[in-house]
């Protein structure tokens, strides 16, 4: 049973429990595009997502989990799948946490593996790298952060943007980093636009389900 199939469902069961509980019940939340366009100039990238509805980073479970988040799975090697032997995690050079943002109003960029004690809210995963600002309009998120803080260094990277649902995994796209085109002096008059210069696409959309690697400790399934 395809994705498209089995989204109906999803659906019909959060009205029935919307109905049950006399709350008004959201659409799933999904990637409607998204991207990861690099400055070389700037040395940073600025992340991009278009939701299918206004997410709601703020409202928390009784287990410390976000109504909405998404997690960015960062591969600086540029090769997918994201997930692949010898270990889920072991291409891996940092984690970018929505999950975070509840917190501190910011978003945060942790190393992948914890050493010791972990952190609180880190969701089991490494120390605190940088945190950067983001920008939510209507439907559309967007922060930038250096590539040196999520462990690149020629803006040629890969990864898995994963989205959830208090901690349920709504939806996931995998895909590669493109570099901002700058035009010629002459055509643009000193000003840059950024246009992109694609590297690659592979999308992979999975169906809402119970686990999600945005804790360390879920199972990822490549």
């Amino acid at each position: 049973m395809t994705y498209i199939q089995k989204l109906p469902v999803s659906i019909l069961g959060a009205a029935l429990i919307a109905l049950g509980t006399g709350q008004i019940a959201q659409a799933v939340l999904l990637v409607e595009s998204e991207s990861a366009v690099v400055n070389l100039d700037a040395k940073e990238v600025l992340f991009t997502i278009d939701f299918n509805r206004a997410p709601d980073f703020l409202t928390v479970d009784e287990f410390g989990r976000q109504a909405d988040s998404f997690q960015y799975f960062i591969d600086p090697s540029g090769e997918l799948p994201i997930f692949r032997p010898p270990s889920a995690y072991s291409h891996l050079s940092s984690i970018i946490r929505g999950e975070e943002i509840h917190v501190a109003g910011d978003v945060r960029i942790r190393d992948v593996f914890s050493v010791g004690v972990s952190e609180p809210n880190s969701g089991g995963w490494g120390k605190i790298r940088g945190s950067v600002p983001y920008s939510l309009d209507g439907t559309v998120l967007k922060f930038s952060a250096p590539l040196q803080l999520i462990g690149d260094s020629d803006g040629l990277f890969s990864y898995q943007l994963l989205l959830t649902e208090f901690g349920g995994s709504s939806d996931s796209v995998e895909n590669k980093s493109t570099i901002a085109s700058v035009p010629e002096p002459n055509f643009a008059l000193g000003e840059l636009t950024f246009g992109a210069l694609s590297v690659g696409l592979w999308r992979k959309r999975k169906h809402k389900s119970a686990f999600s690697p945005v804790n360390q400790y879920a199972s990822v399934k490549a």
